[in-house]
Parts: structure tokens; sequence; C-alpha cells
């Protein structure tokens, strides 16, 4: 009687365990180059350049296969079995049994946030656990990466003290061994055949890396293979596991920065089975029962070309996942904070800026964004983001009307009310704000946040944007999070105090170039000082004209971190006609993607940025000889340029060439003077 209970009860788990892994719902459909349709127990997406193959296996789905359908490379790895991509027990225990609820597709464009993907869900139970998931996958048409992302949401009697821990750490035989949290994503790279593992990320606090030991960009590359071993990284935002001149990369979308984790941020986990990752930004007492609460979603991309091409794949993607809106973002801005000694509220006081109005029209600038100061009684108990001014906003909008320039406003986010950022949304027409002072530290903040910024976008939707802060050592923001909103803004440096954070420009040109690497530059506020008010005791930013350190900034979102009231005649001069030359340019350069050339910045080199259109065909140059160089003459390695004729307009003095590039993708050009740069737009010639 026994042993047939025991055979009933084994027939009938296998029966359940067969019933769970039924063949997938019948869905199909398309977004342009973008498909996604199921066939037996396998659901597969493409894009149109990347395709990924998952199996329903009874405890949810898992990648076969990942497919760079530009060139039919397969990455795919059968040496371990993984059952689910993800698993919310523990990153290394067995998943649960799921059931299958739905599986839907359906084009969407996140209420006009992002641009337009197809969205496909699939919604599993997981019963022992109590818990409901929402395996969420965006596929872009034409984009290089898919990505993906759970949402759960607790059942009734979800324990929450049973669930794992974000990744912590054990002692083993006298060594502290990495423990892993919950697993968000798989991916079953064949980490036994040659490759190695290039790991990236930049810090947060950005101005206060403000010497030139403290570069804004890690990377490490790690040689070596077969992995035998989990391979733990914990402090990069992506990873790119090359094969020779092709791979694949994962980046994190979420606020994680080299020193600062943030919220359940996760790791990434190499192994013989492939590559994983860890870091829901759930915790167990943040699941709750009346909504799916989302977890950090990850891109998956695949790129030939080498590193240049993972750039460029990174760069595509980022940009299909938060879009380029130039009318909107495409701007020169003025920070009142810029000339601060150390503080700058007195910037922010209303003759000053009737003042100044003027002078910044006259400069080309467009817009006028008041830093801190403009508050009622500011830092104080009783502060209140309404202007201060004995008028409101009516002298200094009529002013700003007047002239024809627009206004931004720096805000500290946490302690302004939402009325009152409204209301001065709709009486000042800000088309910018710097948010500042913020601390992001639980899923409920960046709920709340990031649902508050949605609301007074759709109030004034596409007439304002907002500009986030990462200064001090707080979780804010990150560099990959955020970026549908608008854009990051970078190092808060200044022309004499706090001394710290004085101006050296090759400083500034050196932290730029590395933000360009595995960023798009359009996305970045970056800050241009006077450099003849820079203390001469601590940077040789005098020995630089205007017009060289406000073309530092021309690759980004340039911000006139200055007083045009201050300027001498030169500089005035100089910048008048750079802004002008500049502006003719500005669209097609902000369409552009940019990529850092020549040597790191270090004061003695050649350096500088190349900008590529979608197509390949034409582009922008900006190089910089720096102050102790000694080379006039400079041979620069180009991207994608390689035995191509190209004709190169100097855009400041008209003067055209053509110039063959060379087998190793290289060019001469020449800078009489040091401290000097060249502006140039090319185009690829056409063969004969």
């Amino acid at each position: 009687m026994k042993k047939f209970t025991l055979l009933k009860i084994l027939t009938l788990a296998l029966f359940v365990q067969t019933s769970l892994a039924q063949t997938l719902p019948v869905i199909k459909d398309e977004l342009s180059k973008a498909h996604v349709f199921t066939k037996g127990d396998s659901l597969i997406v493409s894009t149109g350049e990347v395709e990924r193959k998952w199996l329903w296996t009874g405890n949810g789905l898992v990648t076969l296969h990942l497919k760079d359908l530009t060139n039919g490379r397969i990455y795919a790895n059968s040496q371990k079995k993984i059952k689910c991509d993800w698993n919310l027990q523990k990153g290394d225990s067995v998943p649960s049994v799921a059931s299958l609820i739905s599986l839907t597709a359906k084009v969407k464009d996140d209420n006009g946030f992002s641009n337009k993907y197809l969205e496909v869900v699939t919604h599993v139970k997981y019963e022992s656990l109590k818990l409901e998931v929402q395996h969420v996958i965006w596929v872009y048409p034409g984009a290089s990466g898919i990505r993906t992302q759970l949402k759960i949401k607790a059942m009734p009697g979800f324990q929450p003290e049973c669930f794992p821990k974000p990744d912590t750490v054990k002692k083993y035989f006298g060594s502290t061994q990495p423990v892993p949290g919950a697993r968000t994503e798989f991916l079953p790279l064949n980490l036994s055949v040659k490759n190695s593992r290039r790991y990236w990320g930049y810090y947060n606090d950005p101005g206060n890396r403000h010497d030139q030991s403290m570069d804004m960009l890690k990377e490490e590359v790690v040689k070596g293979y077969p992995v035998f071993q989990n391979e733990v990284i914990d402090w990069a935002s992506g990873i790119g596991v090359e094969y020779g001149n092709e791979g694949v990369c994962i980046v994190k979308e979420s606020h994680k920065c080299v020193n600062q984790q943030g919220h359940n941020t996760g790791s990434f986990y190499s192994d013989p089975g492939g590559l994983s990752v860890t870091g829901l930004g759930l915790l167990s007492d943040e699941i709750v029962a009346d909504r799916f609460r989302e977890c950090w979603a990850n891109w998956t991309l695949v790129y030939a070309g080498g590193n240049d091409g993972m750039q460029l794949s990174i760069k595509r993607f980022d940009r299909a996942r938060y879009p380029v809106f130039p009318e909107r973002d495409a701007l020169i801005i003025n920070d009142t904070w810029g000339p601060a000694n150390p503080g700058g509220a007195q910037f922010a006081k209303q003759n000053y800026l009737l003042k100044e109005i003027p002078e910044l029209v006259d400069l080309g600038i467009e817009v006028l964004r008041i830093d801190d100061g403009w508050q009622i009684d500011p830092w104080k108990k009783s502060e209140v983001f309404r202007p201060s001014y004995p008028d409101g906003w009516t002298t200094i909008s009529n002013a700003c009307q007047k002239y024809g320039i627009k206004m931004g406003l720096w805000v500290a986010i946490q302690r302004a009310k939402q009325a009152d950022l409204i209301k001065n949304l709709d009486e000042a027409k800000v088309v910018t704000w710097k948010v500042d002072f913020d601390h992001l530290n639980n899923r409920s903040a960046f709920e709340n946040r990031f649902a508050g910024i949605r609301d007074i976008m759709k109030h004034s939707w596409m007439k304002t944007q907002f500009s986030f802060c990462p200064e001090y050592d707080d979780p804010r923001y990150g560099w990959y999070l955020g970026k549908e909103y608008g854009s990051i803004y970078f190092q808060n440096i200044q022309e004499a105090l706090p001394e710290h954070l004085t101006m050296v420009p090759y400083h500034v040109l050196r932290q730029h170039w590395l933000m360009s690497k595995y960023f798009n530059g359009n996305k970045l506020q970056v800050l241009l000082q006077n450099p003849k008010r820079t203390n001469r005791e601590r940077s040789d930013a005098y020995q630089h004209s205007h017009s060289y350190c406000f073309a530092m900034g021309l690759p980004f979102i340039p911000v006139f971190f200055q007083s045009a009231q201050f300027l001498d005649m030169e500089g005035r001069k100089e910048l008048k006609q750079l802004i002008a030359l500049y502006k003719e340019h500005r669209l097609r350069m902000f369409n552009c993607y940019s990529f850092p050339v020549g040597d790191i910045p270090s004061n003695d080199s050649w350096s500088g940025f190349q900008f590529i259109d979608e197509y390949m065909n034409n582009g922008y140059l900006l190089l910089f000889r720096e102050l102790h160089n000694k080379e006039p003459r400079k041979e620069i390695a180009l991207k994608f340029l390689t035995n191509k004729n190209i004709m190169i307009t100097n855009l400041e003095s008209r003067n055209t060439l053509e110039q063959k590039i060379s087998e190793n993708g290289s060019a001469i050009f020449s800078i009489n003077e040091p401290a000097s740069y060249l502006f140039l737009q090319y185009s690829v010639a056409r063969e004969k």
C-alpha cells in the first residue's frame, strides 16, 4: 500500500512538472524591423540586428542563445543547465516551479518617454514563494540589444523574512567568499574558449574627483580562460565579454556607481555556465501585494569591431532607450552658480540677473538657469520654493521675454513641494530644472521621485526637462538611469573657491574624454568656466583662451558656468564667434554619436573627440593640442574610417582638404601652437 501511494505521488509529481512545461500561448507581433513569436515551448524576439531565444521550462524562461544577425554569430553554452534566467531565492539555488498565467506582446512607448518598442510580458506565479513575477522584454526596432526587467508582487502568505538578502559574503577556510543574492539575468556564454571580460563603471560625486589621479571612469580587462570559478565584480555598471573583435555586453539600468553601490544593484558573476547578474533593486520588505514593483533592468547587447564597436553598440541602444529631442534638450545654458566664491547665491539676486540677461543674449546663450538663492528663505525651516523677488517672476520673466532668453531653475528636490514646482513652471515657463541634493536609497524614493517628474513633464510636454545632479557621495541617479527625463549635470568645478574645485583645463578635458567612452555626450551637461578668472596659483587656465576652454564642452550640452558681466573684450569676441559657429552645426552634432580620440588628456597630449552620424558617412572632429605638447603635427587614430577618403573642412578657417585614412585608421593633423584646437567637419568621399 505504501509503495502504491509513493508511486502515485511520483506519477502525480511527474504529471504536474510535465503540465507546467507546456507549450507557450501562440503570439506573433511586429514593429518595423522588430518581431516576436512563439513556437512550441520557445519564445523568440528580434530587433532585426539581434535575436534572443528563450525556452519555457516550467520554472520560467531560460535563454538558449543570443544571435548577432549582422554577422550570424551565435552565443550559447550547453555546459551548465540553468532552468530559468532569474532566480528569486538565491542566485545559485534551484528555482521554484512556476505556473504560467499569461504571455502578451504589445507596441508601447512608455507614455512617450521612450521610443516605440514591442513589449513582451511573461506573467508567472510561484506558489511555493507566494510571489507573482512579470518578466518584461522591450524590443526596439533596429537596436543593437534587448532590455529585460523583472516586476514582482506578493501573494497572500508571502513571508518577507524568508526572502533572500542582497549579495553577501561568507567566511570559508580563511577566505571571504561571495554569496549571490537573487539573480535577475543570465546569458549562456561559453567562457571555456578564448575570451576576456571587460568591466567598466563611472564614479558618482564627480565634482570631488578633481585631480589627475581621480578619473571618472574605472575600467578593467580580465584575461584568462577557461573560467573555472566564480569571477565576481560588484562595482561595474557594464561588462563586455570579448571574443576577439566580437562579443556580448550587459549594462545595468540602475544607479550603481563605482564608489556608490546604491540600492541592491548587485554584481556580475562569470562562471563555467555563463554570465549571471544579481541585484533586484527590491528588498523583501518592499515587495507588496497591491501592485507589481519594478526591479533593475538589464540591457543585453551584441557588437562587432572591437572596443570601438562595443562603445557604439552601447550608445545606439542608450539612444533607443533614452531618445534625444534636440528641440527640447539642445541648449546653451548659463548657470548662475558659476562665479561662486565659494557661495553663489548672490548671483540669484534680481539686480544681478537683470544686468546679466542682455549680456548673455549678446553672447548667444539661450537659457538663464537661476541656481540656489532664488527661493524664499533659502536653507531655513521656512524655506519655500517660490520666488523671493518683490513681484514674483514678473520682472525677471519680462526681461527674459524682452531679450529672447528662456529660464531654468535649480531645486533641492527633497525639500520642494510638487505644487510649488508646477506654479513656477507655469509662471516662469521653466525649460530646464537642475535637480540637486537628492537621496535615493529605497524603492519608494525612486517611485515617488520619477512619478513627480513625469507629472511635471506631462504638464508641459516637450517644453521642460530635468538635469540630475550626481554631486556628493549619496545614492542618487548613476549614469544609465533616468535619462528619459533629460540629462545628467556634471562636475561642479569653480573658478577660485573652494580651493579643491579650482578649474584646471586638462583635468576638465580628461574627465570629458573619459565620460565620452561609454556615455552619450548629448545627455551630459558640462560646466565651462572663465579661464582668466581662475586662481593662477592653483591652475594654468589663464594660459588658455576662452574659446579653447569653451570648446571642451561642444561634444556635450555646454553650460556657461560663469558670468557674462565678468568677461574681458577678447573673451567676449572669442565666445561670440565660437558659439555662433557651433549653433550652425549643433543639430547635426547633437544627432551624432561622439567618441574619444587621441591620447587621454595629460597636459602634453593630442586629444579630442570624433562625432559620427548614424550612417557613418559624415561627422565632426574636435582636436586639442595641450599646453605642454611639443608636436605641431600628430597622427590620430580615428574610428570607423579605415582606408576611406574623407573631405575635411576647418570650420573656422573654411579651408578644405582631402585625406586618405590609413590601414590602421589614422590621419595626420596640424596645430601650430600649443593650447589650441581644431574644429573640423568631414564627409566620406564617394568611391570613384
